[in-house]
């Protein structure tokens, strides 16, 4: 058995102790915990990711990357986005234990016991950190709220319904 060496500061600090594979996320230094997606947000998840790292791979802009992968914003922030690019002017911040920037651009999916941390919680962290594109998929009715960072600030969000465009990679990802 392995004694702290130093006492956990923050619930980040908490959560790097805890068994890999923990389904928990740190946002604003609060715990929260999600079971497992449902099978139409994997299938939505996984569908985003191919198109999104065949884009990536064929043009070397940077890394295509899906959940579970650790993103630390700051020392209260802990989050696994469901699907996000880093461009190559962030690839430098990628770590053994996880990433250390802001990714370019998020999906987060939601489902029944996250929608509160999605659509309100982490969409203030990602414009906080510079998020350039969030977007945030309905799987119930496949719509798809769209925030660009504008400013420091997400502009009004624009919907669409099972695609999104990013801006940033011009590109539509259809599902």
């Amino acid at each position: 058995m392995s004694a702290l060496v130093r006492k956990p500061q923050t619930l980040v600090d908490v959560y790097r102790l805890l068994p890999e594979g923990t389904p928990v996320q740190v946002i604003n230094n609060q715990f929260y915990m999600s079971p497992s997606p449902t099978f139409d947000h994997f299938s939505i998840a996984r569908e985003i990711f191919r198109q999104l790292d065949s884009l990536v791979t064929e043009n070397n802009m940077g890394e295509a990357i899906y959940a579970p992968v650790d993103v630390y914003l700051g020392d209260k922030n802990a989050v696994q986005p469901d699907v996000f690019f880093l461009s190559n002017a962030n690839k430098q911040f990628i770590k053994k234990d996880g990433i250390y920037t802001a990714p370019d651009l998020i999906v987060e999916i939601l489902s029944p016991g996250n929608r509160n941390a999605d659509l309100i919680k982490k969409k203030i962290v990602y414009e906080e950190f510079g998020v350039q594109e969030y977007f945030i998929i309905n799987p119930d009715d496949k719509s798809v709220l769209c925030y660009y960072l504008k400013d420091g600030k997400y502009s009004e969000p624009k919907k669409q319904k099972a695609k999104f465009t990013s801006k940033l990679l011009n590109k539509t990802f259809s599902f």
